[in-house]
């Protein structure tokens, strides 16, 4: 059975590194016969800034955020995939502004049992992969960034993998003729969805 993979792009830059890189990382699961789907992120249109903390996604059955606007059914179909790539340019310390707004939604993909403190989600089991760029070294955000992720991942109990490129070139174009990267990231691709 193929392997489902939804690419969530969070970059502002359409044609910027970290698009190119998300590209080369579906190109690889594509190579294995998995159903890859991208959503653009960063240009979701939303009804609020984020989670607005209106518990109402604790009072519904389902795992579901009830604020309705275009990064309801992202969330509402991140279950049926197998793998949530969340790729990221690094600005200021943290993955965008136009990511972090939906993982903030991604609230809405827990329940927790107020006697037990125990919580559940359909995430458990998946893996979440970040592809994450960076103008600068490791100290200069991407570390930061992994933190975020590798902790989420932890949290609802999914495996993790992630592919951090330190010191990307200010012009894709440049991005473009890294060959060892672009086969880095389609190994990846390939590998996580292989069989």
């Amino acid at each position: 059975m193929s392997q489902k993979v939804l690419i969530l792009c969070g970059s502002p830059r359409k044609k910027g590194n970290t698009n190119r890189l998300a590209a080369w990382f579906a190109d690889g699961a594509a190579g294995s016969n998995a159903t890859v789907e991208t959503v653009d992120a960063a240009r979701l249109r939303y009804k609020t800034n984020g989670c607005i903390a209106c518990m109402k996604c604790k009072q519904s059955e389902l795992y579901e955020c009830t604020v309705e606007d275009d990064a309801q059914p992202v969330l509402a179909r991140m279950p049926e995939f197998d793998i949530i790539v969340m790729a990221t340019p690094v600005y200021w310390f943290s993955p965008t502004a136009q990511l972090k707004l939906l993982m903030d939604r991604m609230f809405s993909l827990i329940k927790t049992d107020p006697a037990t403190g125990a919580y559940t989600s359909p995430m458990t089991g998946k893996t979440l992969v970040l592809l994450s760029t960076a103008g600068g070294d490791f100290e200069s955000g991407l570390n930061a960034v992994e933190l975020t992720f590798r902790t989420a991942a932890k949290f609802v109990e999914m495996s993790y993998e992630s592919l951090l490129v330190p010191n990307s070139p200010a012009d894709p174009e440049d991005m473009e003729q890294n060959a060892a990267l672009k086969e880095q990231a389609m190994a990846l691709g390939r590998r996580l969805t292989a069989g």
